[in-house]
């Protein structure tokens, strides 16, 4: 039988067998409240322990970016494949087609850009304006300049 882990002076502790539960369907949901509800304990229990325990809070990020990563993969695996959708004639399921979710894939790929390219991405001009805007530099430029054109004598 496992040991219960200590919560800190007047508070039970909670059972290592329900904290292994919860980090595990924390690792599988990425949900803490659907985490802690199958492992039976409070939420509130557990946002104390991540405050006052490092190694837990530790144990705690570990376990909820593996669930953030499995919901990513499985939201990138419906946007490329799609998910079966029922088509009924009469009552009666008669096939289903492969839907795809177009905003979840954009989504998915502006998550996966850096942020400072896509900022680059957006300032760039298209590439039509390029010469108008070397001729118009190179005019301000001449215009920038002192005169130094030879006098022409009358």
């Amino acid at each position: 039988m496992s040991k219960p882990q200590s919560r800190g002076p007047g508070r039970a502790p909670l059972p290592a067998a329900k904290v292994a539960a919860f980090f595990h369907h924390l690792g599988r949901t990425g949900s803490v409240t659907v985490a802690a509800n199958r492992a039976q304990l409070r939420r509130s229990s557990l946002y104390q322990r991540r405050q006052d325990d490092e190694a837990f809070a530790e144990r705690w990020a570990q376990a909820l970016d593996l669930g953030v990563e499995r919901l990513q993969d499985n939201a990138m695996n419906r946007a490329l494949h799609g998910t079966p959708k029922p088509v009924w004639r009469n009552g009666r399921q008669v096939g289903s087609v492969q839907q795809f979710d177009n905003r979840l894939l954009q989504f998915l790929l502006r998550s996966h850009r850096p942020p400072d390219r896509e900022a680059r991405v957006s300032r760039r001009r298209p590439a039509r304006h390029a010469l108008s805007d070397l001729a118009r530099r190179g005019r301000l430029r001449r215009a920038r300049r002192p005169a130094c054109r030879p006098r022409t004598v009358a």
